[in-house]
């Protein structure tokens, strides 16, 4: 069968085609304006590696700090993976006061997303529907990781790691609803033209049979 035989089908039964569109694509407008709001809380974390040794303590080049910032780098994907820890994100809740969510640990491991940037910058955020629960947990999430990295100076007074956080940013997060009616309204021509074409196919077969 040819395409244009194809599109003579649909021509055929226009009305269930395009009331599946109409259908599809209102459908599309109310779910995406039933969403609930959301929120976006997010800031930058930035690993800083204190120096044992400054330059002006000896005669010999220490290469601007090159071996602290390569640390601080390492010391930054530690930092990622704290943040993807149950354990840790427990012990963010707890900073922030709020209660821990009754889900999953593979859930509370996937609460903050971190991203690591060169050279030693972590970007974290976090979404929730309640703006004020959001810049805590998120700033709560910089004070958490500041106090692991302080534990492990404790054992090891010449890595000393300093967690440089900067301000928070909370925006609120909404469906983009062009990009949704675009996507219902291909999901309505698709499923228009299947259907079209079964209820032409089966009366065909019904034809056939009488």
């Amino acid at each position: 069968m040819e395409l244009r035989e194809y599109f003579k089908i649909i021509g055929k039964y226009g009305k269930l085609f395009w009331g599946i569109v109409i259908v599809t694509i209102i459908a599309t407008f109310v779910f995406t304006k039933m969403q609930p709001k959301s929120y976006l809380a997010a800031t930058t974390l930035t690993v800083n590696k204190t120096s044992a040794i400054k330059q002006s303590q000896v005669n010999y080049y220490l290469f601007d700090n090159y071996y602290n910032v390569q640390s601080s780098g390492l010391f930054s994907q530690i930092v990622v993976s704290w943040l993807s820890s149950p354990a840790v994100v427990k012990d963010i809740y707890a900073k922030a006061n709020l209660p821990l969510p009754d889900v999953s640990q593979g859930k509370l491991s996937k609460t903050f997303k971190a991203i690591r940037e060169e050279p030693a910058t972590v970007n974290v955020s976090i979404n929730d529907s309640n703006a004020d629960e959001a810049e805590k947990l998120v700033n709560a999430a910089a004070a958490v990781v500041q106090e692991k990295a302080n534990e492990l100076g404790k054992s090891d007074t010449e890595n000393i790691y300093d967690i440089v956080k900067f301000a928070s940013v909370v925006t609120e997060t909404t469906p983009n609803l062009w990009f949704n009616l675009l996507i219902g309204a291909i999901a309505g021509v698709i499923l228009g033209a299947i259907l079209a074409l079964a209820v032409d196919y089966f009366k065909a077969e019904d034809k056939k049979g009488n």
